[in-house]
């Protein structure tokens, strides 16, 4: 009868120590799109040093409220960190200098309305949609041609 006490004994602790068994949680082995943290805004001194026609501090857009937009510092604290300092485009994400103002509008306006544009589209979208219509245009200015 000693021996069924102690196997019963045996079973009922390998069954504690299973249910107490802590797994590591299995990392993904590519992270979707939505995981990618938004990028890191920058002071305005730390951003476009405004050599590259297209990308100088000069640039701005009158706002909606007759205030104007610095096209400068929001590059520098929105889109430095993804796009570089001259807007030549960093890792995967593309370049802005040398885009038309048109095009940039409707590309922003685009992300702002979670339209699908690519694989940063997440990314994108976040960032457009803290943007208003006078700091798009004041982008669109200070970036495009």
């Amino acid at each position: 009868m000693k021996t069924s006490q102690l196997l019963l004994a045996l079973l009922l602790s390998a069954s504690l120590v299973a249910c107490g068994e802590k797994k590591a949680p299995e990392a993904p082995a590519e992270a979707p799109a939505e995981s990618v943290a938004p990028p890191v805004p920058m002071a305005p001194e730390e951003g476009v040093a405004g050599h590259v026609e297209g990308l100088t501090p000069e640039h701005a857009a009158p706002a909606a409220d007759g205030v104007a937009e610095d096209g400068h510092a929001l590059y520098a604290a929105k889109c430095t960190s993804c796009h570089g300092q001259m807007g030549e485009g960093v890792g995967k994400n593309p370049k802005l200098a040398g885009l038309k103002v048109a095009d940039i509008k409707a590309k922003v306006a685009d992300y702002r309305a979670s339209k699908q544009m690519g694989a940063q589209t997440a990314v994108m979208a976040a960032t457009a949609k803290t943007l208003t219509d006078a700091q798009i245009d004041a982008l669109a200015t200070y970036i495009g041609e």
